[in-house]
């Protein structure tokens, strides 16, 4: 449950603050949220009031006793929220007001049991940004060290073979003296580009490898992180695959049944085939799956679980197997957050057809069953995925808010944040187009309206679309205050677009409005010329 006080941060605010409570990539969401923002995140996001509001006291109780004190906001976020937020900062400090920057570390300095992390980061920033000139060069590792890294590596690679590729850097021929330490930073990074492709076909080629060789995994008690047993997951997630026994669950069932259906029927030998690559991609990779986003992380991720990297290799029915045993469509909303974290870390991007599945899985039954307002673990997990995957969001998540009968006053609440806060500038105008596909309704115009206030610069031809479909459905919207603050809204605000033709159309179309609403927009009429 938030704390009452957040509801007084300005909405974009409060998105930022949620944005970086998400996880351990929480920092790079944040960072694609305020990169969204017209003129960069320097230029428009509200960093004055979002300091005053964080440096804001607010009295608490602490200790054991219960002792009331009184702290700044800042310091009862929680810890994961305040890294994040220290190493947001640390990116963006040269366009943060220095006001701003010296009331946040004044205020972290007034907690004597600070966490190391968010310590070690407020030591950063009061270096500024000019305080590498003033650090001393790092000195070269001695050749004692170098060998224990090696010896560490070694021991890594020969537990996880497929980590042998993630630690060729340091199997390589390392620099012995600093200025050859320099150079082979320099040249690395001239090398990593041109790497990095066939990086990505030999990861293609192992993950297809490991789909065989993963079979013969390791018990669930087994294995790496695994303080989250198999009897616990049998226990919370009953009736799923476990084993063999692939009759227990709905994909065993389809794998049986499509089994006997080709026995009778050669024409669906193929949906067995697929139903049983279903089934094994499961058995191989879902346990484990299911067991890292079950475990409860006591420290903070820097990387995500290598497992994850199968995702890139699947096909949609396997994921749409996956997110069906994981239940990731039911499941708990801070554990879909900390799904989509993954999903933002994950490199290389997942393909455009794999973002659409996922998309439907994690959110669709959610958006469209709301009834009230959506919680803050739903509305970062929302920012997350859509910081990274915004047009297969807006394809399957916005067209069904879109298209879905009846008022969905929360859903179109929903759409309407998620265009003002979080799209992509073409996902704006992506769902724009998609509105003007369907009749207009005074359930859409709020969306127009949002779509409009991103002042985002339209293409001639959707202007044009958008004009001709307010003006042929004037006679519905007569008596419409919404109608009338839409069309005064992309008078104003898009007023160098608007071109005669238009005028004359839209001069006509305001005849059907009544007397109150007309007067109003012909003023907006006049001036627009």
């Amino acid at each position: 449950m938030e704390p009452p006080w957040l509801q007084s941060f300005d909405k974009p605010c409060r998105l930022l603050l949620h944005t970086l409570a998400s996880g351990t990539s929480g920092t790079l969401a944040a960072l694609r949220m305020l990169q969204r923002v017209p003129g960069g995140p320097g230029q428009v996001f509200p960093w004055q009031a979002f300091t005053a509001a964080l440096c804001a006291e607010e009295p608490t109780l602490e200790g054991p006793e219960g002792a009331l004190a009184v702290k700044p906001r800042l310091l009862l976020l929680p810890v994961m929220c305040q890294r994040n937020l220290f190493s947001l900062l640390l990116v963006v400090q040269d366009v943060v007001p220095g006001g701003c920057l010296g009331r946040l570390l004044q205020a972290v300095q007034q907690d004597s049991q600070v966490d190391p992390w968010v310590r070690a980061l407020r030591d950063l920033l009061r270096q500024g940004p000019s305080g590498e000139e003033h650090s001393p060069p790092p000195a070269p590792l001695s050749s004692a060290c170098r060998q224990q890294i090696r010896c560490l590596c070694q021991k890594i690679a020969q537990n996880k073979p497929e980590g042998r590729r993630k630690l060729n850097w340091c199997f390589s021929k390392h620099p012995s003296a600093s200025g050859d330490l320099a150079d082979s930073v320099l040249q690395d990074g001239k090398r990593k580009k041109a790497s990095e492709e066939s990086l990505e076909l030999d990861e293609e080629r192992e993950g297809k490898r490991l789909l065989l060789e993963e079979a013969t995994f390791e018990p669930l008690g087994t294995q790496e992180g695994g303080n989250v047993d198999a009897a616990e997951v049998e226990e919370e997630m009953p009736g799923e695959i476990l084993g063999d026994k692939s009759a227990q669950s709905p994909a065993g069932a389809a794998l049986e049944s499509s089994q006997q259906d080709a026995a009778r029927d050669p024409r669906k030998i193929s949906q067995a085939e697929q139903a049983a690559e279903v089934q094994s991609f499961l058995q191989v990779h879902g346990q484990r799956l299911k067991v890292l986003l079950l475990q409860e992380s006591n420290h903070s991720e820097l990387s995500i679980p290598p497992e994850l990297h199968v995702l890139n290799n699947s096909s949609p029915g396997q994921l749409e197997g996956l997110c069906s045993f994981l239940q990731l469509s039911t499941c708990p909303e801070h554990l879909l957050v900390r799904f989509c974290g993954w999903l933002l870390a994950l490199t290389p991007d997942l393909s455009y057809t794999s973002a659409t599945v996922l998309a439907e899985q994690l959110f669709l039954r959610r958006v469209l069953s709301l009834t009230q307002p959506p919680s803050r673990h739903l509305m970062a997990a929302l920012a997350s995925f859509c910081s990274k995957y915004s047009e297969p969001f807006c394809r399957v998540l916005v067209a069904a808010v879109l298209q879905e009968p009846g008022e969905g006053a929360e859903q179109t609440k929903l759409v309407c944040e998620l265009v003002e806060e979080c799209l992509e500038p073409d996902s704006v105008r992506l769902v724009l187009s998609q509105v003007l596909e369907l009749p207009l309704s005074e359930k859409l115009l709020p969306v127009v309206q949002a779509v409009l206030g991103r002042q985002e610069v339209l293409p001639p031809e959707l202007f044009d679309l958008l004009v001709l479909t307010l003006c042929r459905q004037a006679p519905a919207f007569a008596t419409s205050l919404n109608y009338a603050k839409l069309v005064t809204a992309m008078l104003t605000m898009y007023q160098s677009q608007v071109t005669p033709a238009h005028r004359s159309r839209l001069a006509a179309a305001l005849d059907w409005s009544n007397a109150a609403l007309k007067k109003s927009l012909q003023a907006a009429l006049e001036g627009a010329r």
